[in-house]
């Protein structure tokens, strides 16, 4: 007993008297450290020492509950019935119907206006966290420049002054005017020649006011002006008319002759139809008139 007794004695004092217990000072002889021990040796037992007084000192206490938010349990999301990337304006456009819907519910409306804080505060951590993303699948800035290549009418002087393509009304309105034209020709054979003078006239008609400004009319829906007549732009719409009727009607006799059609389908019926569509053609491409 008295052994272990000195034992335990020595071993304590040895460790009183150890390198990490001496203090170091101007007036003190430092111990040299072993070259066998580790580099943090002498701070192990300090941190195990402050370690256990922070157990010791938190034991039995209570951890503080966590604040709930002004508005409860609810979702601000489900609130205003948008989703964790709707858009700034999405937002701020659901809490102005919430707002409506309750108003005089003075209470209410500040938890909604807190509620849209939390949500924009949500968009702002994730915009500065990296992980928002933009709903931009391309910047216009990134684009590559595409070059925009001239028709090769326009190499053309004297083509590229009378050739233009039409616009999505105007198109419309000759398409639909040339059909009818076309099908009255072919259900009426014995009306060929009727319909193809009736779409020699429209064509004309088309092509010579293209481009010019649209008729000042009163409110009984008369014209309130008479235009000169322009002989130049006449001219061309004549010769531009008769080319392509011209065309049309060579293109059906060679096809009346040279293919084999269906009994159904009357020789002045083919061309009538193509005479009209070489009219089509005119009208749809061609402009006479300078625009002013």
């Amino acid at each position: 007993m008295l052994r272990t007794s000195v034992l335990a004695t020595a071993v304590v004092g040895s460790m009183a008297f150890s390198p990490a217990f001496v203090p170091q000072g101007p007036g003190l002889r430092t111990v040299a450290k072993s070259p066998l021990s580790p580099p943090n040796a002498a701070c192990a037992p300090r941190q195990r020492a402050g370690v256990a007084l922070e157990m010791a000192f938190s034991f039995g206490k209570k951890k503080e509950p966590e604040r709930k938010a002004p508005w409860g349990d609810e979702n601000p999301y489900r609130i205003f019935g948008v989703t964790e990337d709707a858009p700034y304006e999405e937002v701020e456009q659901a809490y102005k119907d919430l707002v409506a819907e309750n108003e005089g519910n003075e209470k209410y409306c500040m938890q909604l206006e807190m509620m849209k804080e939390k949500i924009f505060d949500d968009r702002l951590y994730a915009r500065m966290a990296g992980s928002l993303k933009a709903k931009v699948a391309e910047s216009p800035f990134d684009r590559k420049f595409v070059e925009k290549k001239d028709p090769w009418y326009s190499k053309i002087a004297w083509l590229a002054k009378i050739v233009r393509m039409p616009k999505q009304k105007y198109a419309i309105q000759v398409s639909i005017l040339m059909s009818c034209f076309i099908v009255a020709g072919i259900f009426a054979p014995q009306l060929a020649s009727t319909t193809m003078g009736f779409g020699f006239l429209s064509a004309m008609g088309f092509l010579y006011n293209r481009g010019t400004p649209d008729v000042v009319r009163d409110d009984m829906g008369n014209p309130g002006e008479s235009r000169p007549a322009n002989y130049a732009a006449l001219g061309k719409t004549l010769v531009i008319c008769l080319l392509f009727a011209g065309m049309g009607f060579s293109f059906g006799q060679v096809l009346i002759t040279s293919a084999a059609l269906p009994a159904m389908m009357q020789p002045d019926a083919v061309i009538n139809t193509f005479f009209n569509v070489g009219l089509w053609v005119s009208a749809m491409f061609f402009q006479v008139q300078d625009e002013e």
